[in-house]
């Protein structure tokens, strides 16, 4: 049998650990999802006994209320997953499981990564969509909402990119560089929850903010001797400049970005395969 990686193995040791995070987290995701059901509920409740009549806030508060929610399941979800790891009786029980590292590795990825946003996301836009189907006032449903909005981005982007000659951005980038940038976002978290085992969540937004400091400090120290001067305005001004100067950026980001996601999940497989209590 191959220690690094096997199906059959894999197979068992991921249902056992898909059945774990459904116990530790679903009340929490099931929770989280209801969130824009209990707002909605709340404020017109509220306004039903301030004025007697019966109006909740409609599809724009109920899509913020939703991305809310959504970013509170991207920062605790790792956490309420896998925080038992630096437990040392669970985290020795862990490390006991017949699975290699790769494999318990992967299966936590999938957990938080995938699973769980989408199981959030399905929840919440059903129980939205419920919410527009028994009551007419509410308006549109988020659904509804986002495939209009998206209709209007990508009539922007169209108008922009024919302005410009050429594809200053696509949906499909602006799509996948969100998705992206989410699945950072939970893989730092999952890397925190590996490491803290007090206060996982805050000290993993501490440890952020004091990295985005010393970056931020180190790119002004880096870039502040070339100063954006007359002649790069001018050079700007050559459409096939700009063009070029755009896929450089948007390269550079999403190489950044694929980057940073692959040595986060190599972190991840590093702690997992070294750790010791």
């Amino acid at each position: 049998m191959n220690n690094v990686f096997d199906f059959k193995r894999f197979g068992k040791y991921y249902v056992a650990d898909l059945r774990h995070t459904f116990d530790y987290s679903a009340l929490s995701i099931l929770l989280t999802s209801f969130t824009g059901v209990i707002a909605y509920l709340f404020f017109g409740v509220m306004k039903l006994i301030v004025s007697g009549e019966w109006m909740s806030y409609g599809s724009i508060g109920r899509s913020i209320t939703f991305v809310i929610a959504f970013y509170i399941i991207v920062f605790t979800v790792p956490a309420k997953c896998y925080g038992f790891f630096t437990d040392k009786r669970s985290g020795s029980f862990f490390t006991l499981i017949p699975a290699s590292s790769l494999e318990k590795t992967i299966s936590m990825i999938i957990n938080v990564c995938i699973l769980a946003p989408l199981a959030y996301t399905v929840i919440s836009l059903a129980a939205d969509s419920l919410i527009c189907f028994l009551d007419p006032m509410a308006g549109n449903s988020i659904i509804q909402t986002v495939t209009s909005a998206s209709g209007e981005l990508y009539d922007i982007l169209s108008t922009v990119n024919n302005e410009a000659n050429f594809k200053v951005l696509t949906t499909g980038e602006l799509v996948s560089g969100y998705m992206l940038n989410i699945i950072n976002w939970i893989l730092i978290f999952l890397v925190g929850s590996l490491y803290f085992k007090k206060n996982k969540v805050g000290k993993t937004f501490l440890v952020v903010i004091l990295v985005s400091m010393v970056i931020g400090s180190l790119s002004t120290w880096i870039f502040l001797p070339f100063p954006f001067t007359h002649t790069d305005v001018i050079e700007l001004n050559n459409a096939e400049n700009v063009r070029h100067a755009m896929d450089i950026f948007k390269g550079s980001t999403f190489t950044v970005s694929i980057l940073e996601a692959a040595g986060l999940m190599i972190w991840t497989y590093i702690r997992v395969r070294t750790v010791k209590y």
